[in-house]
């Protein structure tokens, strides 16, 4: 099949991750008391590819999974086996032993970064699942574990050392993103090099679409550069994108956080100059909202964007009230698209701010009607989309390949919605009923279940209220 695609963008994350090098001693990292510059950041990876590559005999093609909170680890340990070659899986941190032991199972990885929290779950299982596991910010005291190994220990094992760099094309295999289904275990969404290389550039479409309309936009508060703050999770699509991969190729300083509080926020926001905050509308009201908002400047920031969940009534005039008029944006996307959709920004999200945007140039969309029939966009239907960074299927699940897919590669999205006369999309429902918590996806199905299990129960509903 043919795809509409950019052409001058990077082919392989490789490239992405090579071309960063330049960036040198700028900041890049910043989290608790850490912080990591461009080269110390390069250094890290560098070494730990080596580790895994030498030590671990990691190769191509292999799968390496991270399960852990947010933080410089998580983001080294990406790099370095992208670098090598491995396909990366990022585990819902939010999950328990079940979730993490599937996810391990269903992918085939045989390696593990990881927190104390997650080892927690699932250190016990590590001889039958027969997995490595590299423990990031360990104690010490620790009973020591022949299948547990320090993160920081080998990074600097590797120090020094130099790994062999493999070829790698934009059709490789390169993450396996996990997404809940309506029942059972979540699915792993495969991507390649390419799909990921060309979700970045529809950023940048974005981005000059916008400064052709509206010109740059001039930094404020101190700022001297973008700063995001990362406040979603990196194992979604969204948070890999914008919180990592698009920092690291324009570079960007990324500020994170150990855990969401909008009070450690606002100090953020004002010692960091941080520009940019795009997470899920409670998030944002959640800072807005906060009593002592007024006495921090958060003058620096030129971007406040909400996703995950549909934008509450009132949260825009609220963006514009409290933060000066900064860009404001929206979008649709799903991971099985890598958040590729319709999405809009500026004066484009002013001209309709309860839509999703209009759909990307790289994304074919079309809507069906109850009977399975085309219908007219205006009056939409069903959404199926079709496009180069669509996955090319769910990692070893033909049943539900062949109910996601059909012969002309085109997707069901489970969404409804419609194309207005300016273009722009609008979401007006689900196909299958889902509860959005802080932009999580809640499948009632799930609950359904463990429900279920109690044996005092038999028979249960499950559904979402609607919760500013």
């Amino acid at each position: 099949f043919e795809y509409r695609a950019y052409k001058h963008a990077p082919k392989t994350l490789v490239d992405v991750l090579q071309g960063a090098r330049v960036h040198g001693e700028l900041e890049f990292l910043v989290y608790e008391e850490q912080r990591y510059s461009y080269d110390e950041f390069f250094a890290a990876v560098d070494a730990f590819a080596v580790s895994l590559q030498q030590d671990f005999s990691v190769s191509r093609g292999d799968r390496l999974a991270i399960a852990m909170r947010n933080n410089p680890a998580w983001v080294i340990a990406y790099a370095a086996a992208t670098l090598i070659g491995a396909i990366v899986v990022p585990i819902n941190s939010w999950g328990k032993t079940e979730e993490l032991r599937y996810a391990l199972e269903d992918s085939g990885s045989r390696w593990l970064v990881c927190d104390p929290a997650r080892l927690g779950l699932i250190e016990a299982l590590l001889d039958e699942l027969d997995v490595q596991a590299m423990l990031v910010d360990g104690d010490e005291g620790r009973e020591p574990n022949p299948k547990v190994h320090d993160f920081d220990a080998l990074v600097e094992a590797g120090s020094g050392r130099t790994y062999e760099a493999p070829e790698i094309g934009p059709g490789d295999d390169c993450v396996i993103l996990y997404t809940s289904g309506s029942t059972g275990f979540p699915k792993g969404v495969l991507h390649r090099h390419i799909a990921l290389c060309q979700s970045l550039m529809n950023m940048f479409f974005l981005g000059y679409l916008l400064m052709e309309l509206e010109g740059p936009r001039e930094f404020r508060g101190g700022a001297e550069r973008e700063t995001p703050m990362l406040t979603v999770p990196l194992f979604h699509a969204t948070g890999l994108l914008s919180g990592f991969l698009l920092p690291v190729h324009t570079a960007q300083k990324v500020v994170i956080m150990y855990k969401w509080e909008a009070g450690r926020a606002l100090e953020l926001i004002q010692e960091e100059k941080v520009t940019g905050l795009a997470s899920v509308p409670a998030v944002i009201q959640d800072l807005l909202h906060h009593p002592d908002f007024d006495n921090y400047d958060t003058t620096s920031l030129i971007r406040v964007s909400a996703a995950g969940a549909a934008t509450p009534a009132g949260l825009p005039e609220l963006i514009r009230r409290k933060c000066g008029e900064p860009s404001r944006s929206a979008g649709w996307g799903m991971t099985e698209t890598l958040a590729v959709g319709a999405t809009m920004s500026g004066v484009v999200f002013d001209l309709s701010p309860d839509s999703a945007g209009i759909v990307s140039p790289i994304v074919d969309m079309r809507f069906l009607d109850a009977a399975g029939q085309p219908a007219d966009p205006v009056v939409g239907g069903e959404m199926e989309v079709r496009s180069v960074t669509c996955t090319p299927g769910y990692w070893h699940k033909p049943e539900a390949n062949a109910e996601t897919f059909d012969a002309e590669r085109w997707m069901k999205t489970g969404d409804m919605g419609r194309i207005d006369e300016d273009g722009f999309l609008h979401i007006t429902g689900r196909i299958k009923e889902i509860v959005i918590r802080g932009g999580e996806n809640i499948y009632p199905g799930e609950i359904e279940q463990a429900v279920y299990e109690l044996p005092q129960v038999k028979e249960n509903v499950v559904f979402g209220v609607p919760d500013d």
